[in-house]
């Protein structure tokens, strides 16, 4: 998509999803979705292949908004390499989910499950190539015969980020399948093919702008962006996290310890205004996108603006992998 208006919410205090309560993730869910669609989204995509296992039909039957999921794509899998078993791995919430039950059992593939819980916590923790994650991903795989495979599917959006070291491990006839190209075809035809355009001030096509809690401007270049958040992020002990109340559209999450914790409106006073909502930043891109992203209960830093495109070059390095 280019020219189109994007808002990202990270739920950074509660993530990650995959071992939860199927009841915590549905409240999760709805308080995400709410806030997104408070703030004027005319669809939500649940990029998490958990919440949408968990969370997909009381969310729409919530919100009049299209609400988009995350499938893991074994009918893909099935239908381009059905001679052959697939291998499913995704977080044990997806795994034993009803959803996925129903999907499976109308393939006519051998389909196997492996639950990855770890594979999750090094993402969270921007661990994508250690001796760790290497050992980890032999163990768990080395429980299947590699070789009778024809596909592996990553049933997690969190997996995208190592698939170089699955490339490694796989024989090399085995495809890896994950659902993202579905998912992004289902939000065009949901919107009749077109998305909001964005408004705002014009940019130059290299300019980039970041505003968080007053305001800062970094270049556009990767390499030169990097350079200053690591200086900026890392040099200030990795920028200031302010808690601020998380509400749901205009009504709220409740009293909890998040809902005492309030903030004026820059998020930065715990004795300042009624409430502070989740506080973000957004960012411009060439191609005419704008992506303005909340992280709950936080302002946006620096330091976390460092992690977001610490997330965007690894999925590049990703991307011509499969």
């Amino acid at each position: 998509f280019s020219g189109a208006e994007f808002l990202y919410f990270a739920d950074e205090d509660h993530v990650p999803y995959g071992t939860k309560s199927r009841a915590d993730i549905v409240q999760l869910s709805l308080d995400a979705v709410g806030f997104l669609v408070s703030r004027g989204a005319d669809a939500v995509v649940v990029a998490c292949n958990t919440a949408t296992s968990a969370a997909i039909s009381e969310l729409r039957g919530t919100f009049s908004v299209p609400v988009i999921g995350m499938e893991p794509a074994v009918k893909l899998a099935a239908d381009s390499f059905g001679a052959r078993p697939t291998l499913l791995i995704a977080t044990p919430l997806t795994i034993v989910g009803e959803k996925l039950a129903r999907l499976v059992g109308r393939l006519e593939c051998e389909t196997w499950s492996l639950p990855l819980p770890r594979l999750v916590e090094f993402a969270q923790d921007l661990e994508f190539d250690s001796p760790a994650v290497r050992t980890y991903l032999r163990q768990e795989l080395g429980k299947f015969e590699l070789a009778r495979l024809g596909s592996l599917v990553l049933g997690c959006t969190h997996f995208n980020y190592f698939k170089d070291i699955l490339r490694e491990i796989l024989p090399p006839h085995v495809r890896i399948i994950d659902g993202i190209d579905g998912t992004l075809n289902r939000l065009a035809s949901e919107l009749g093919g077109g998305l909001k355009l964005a408004g705002g001030e014009d940019l130059p096509s290299r300019a980039a702008k970041f505003n968080a809690d007053g305001g800062v401007e970094f270049d556009t270049n990767s390499s030169v962006q990097i350079d200053k958040f690591e200086e900026q992020g890392r040099g200030e002990g990795g920028g200031q996290s302010i808690k601020g109340k998380s509400k749901r559209g205009s009504e709220g999450r409740g009293e909890g310890e998040q809902g005492k914790e309030g903030g004026d409106e820059g998020c930065g006073d715990e004795q300042g205004a009624e409430r502070c909502d989740e506080c973000g930043g957004k960012i411009y891109y060439s191609n005419g996108n704008s992506v303005e992203y909340f992280y709950s209960g936080r302002a946006l830093d620096v330091a976390q603006l460092y992690k977001i495109e610490v997330f965007l070059k690894r999925l590049d390095a990703m991307r011509e992998i499969d």
